[in-house]
């Protein structure tokens, strides 16, 4: 249900009241229940990963290429933002396939046993290519299972023994009551956004009566409603008609017949009332209003665009956090499969500002943390706070590395010249 409300595909529900039954067959549709996903992962980016500060990451971006988890990372985020789970997988690759393999699994197609005081899972399954194949992973090995008939059958068997279970969860908002999360398609916002896409069919509805308003004909006869051949119009030709052609009675003037129309209703009733519902939708999901389409005359300032905000980047790196306990737990897992042995270090992900600041002010903070002291102009970590990309710090870097090289053999060309020159003097002397 909850997908189906992401994709903007829900059904709407008729209360039987004022929708005539030929509309209700009109394709109506609200995107907020997946704008309410959207705006939530658009803010949740890592970069990579550090192992507990050391500048070697010990094989650790080598997994997420492999895996191509730096694209992968948002189909696990959505997910959990849609379903209130989602889940990492760890095994070993066949032939052609990255080893150790991360993938990402839908709560749709996989779940696990959770052990709250481990803090860990203690059995798990996760089934593929139309549940006709999957796998069980169980704390020494993975099976691989296909389905055969009516039974399943075991294809294979991958003995790691490392006693742990290749497999990590990422919950959503979870609580005491609630270790598995929750969806942020809430029912508020699946109250508050059918009602609108209720209010939007009554709109399509209306607007058949404003769009050709209902005219009123008074002392005519039965002629006004006859076509050129004398036969009767039909009641849509008789609304519809751009020329209203009426025979005037000669012999009476005072029996002329009186034409009018009724005031068209106006769309404004509606909208003012969706208006309303994306107020209680922004409310809900801690987002400004104007990211579902209501937006003011006079632009926002910077201060009030941040302050607008403030809440959803709060839910973001509260996310961040969870996440990032997930995406470290499954990064352990794998180099334990890589490297045969449960001693491995603990690599957490380096997640990018979940806010929106500017680059004049990204650049002005640092500018000022390294003119305090705080941070070394070359760190890496200066370059982070610079919103740099990955790729764009490992080129800053190399290009730092260049210069500095530069300089060096420069300054070595100079010193040998020196002594070059001296040696001269003094055998001449």
């Amino acid at each position: 249900m909850r997908r189906r409300l992401y994709d903007a595909r829900n059904r709407v529900r008729d209360l039987g009241i004022s929708i005539p039954p030929q509309l209700k067959n009109v394709e109506v549709a609200i995107g907020w229940p997946g704008m309410v996903c959207d705006v939530l992962e658009e803010r949740l980016d890592w970069d990579s990963f550090t192992v507990g500060g050391s500048e070697e990451d010990l094989g650790v971006d080598e997994i997420v290429d492999q895996n191509q988890l730096d694209v992968e990372a948002g189909m696990a985020h959505i997910g959990s933002l849609i379903y209130g789970v989602s889940f990492l997988t760890v095994g070993s690759g066949a032939d052609g396939e990255p080893n150790p393999l991360v993938t990402v699994e839908s709560p749709m197609n996989a779940t696990l046993i959770w052990d709250p005081r481990l803090r860990r899972a203690t059995a798990g399954i996760a089934f593929a290519n139309e549940n006709e194949t999957g796998s069980l992973y169980f704390p020494n090995e993975t099976l691989s299972v296909e389905l055969d008939g009516s039974r399943w059958r075991v294809t294979g068997r991958d003995r790691h023994n490392l006693g742990r279970v290749l497999m990590a969860r990422m919950p959503n908002r979870p609580d005491v009551g609630r270790v598995w999360g929750r969806s942020e398609i809430t029912p508020a916002i699946v109250g508050h956004s059918e009602s609108a896409v209720r209010t939007l069919l009554g709109a399509e509805v209306a607007r058949e009566f404003y769009g050709s308003p209902q005219r009123y004909l008074l002392g005519a006869d039965e002629t006004a409603f006859e076509d050129g051949d004398g036969n009767m119009k039909t009641g849509w030709e008789a609304v519809m008609g751009v020329l209203l052609a009426i025979p005037d009675p000669d012999d009476d003037p005072e029996r002329r017949p009186t034409i009018g129309d009724f005031k068209a209703s106006s769309p404004t009733p509606y909208l003012d009332l969706i208006r309303g519902y994306a107020q209680l939708v922004a409310a809900e999901a801690g987002m400004p209003a104007s990211y579902l389409g209501f937006a003011t005359d006079n632009p926002s300032s910077a201060d009030a665009i941040r302050a607008g905000e403030a809440r959803l980047v709060k839910r973001a790196e509260r996310r961040q956090r969870v996440f990032g306990a997930a995406w470290t737990e499954a990064m352990r897992l794998a180099l334990m499969v890589r490297d045969s042995t449960t001693d491995v270090p603990t690599p957490k992900p380096i997640w990018r500002d979940a806010s929106t600041p500017t680059r004049a002010a990204a650049a002005d903070e640092a500018v000022k943390l390294v003119t305090a002291g705080i941070l070394p102009a070359d760190s890496e970590v200066t370059l982070e706070r610079l919103g740099l990309s990955e790729t764009e710090k490992v080129r800053v870097l190399s290009d730092r590395r260049r210069a500095d090289g530069s300089q060096v053999l420069e300054a070595l060309r100079r010193s040998g010249g020196a002594v070059n020159d001296g040696d001269t003097d003094d055998t001449e002397a």
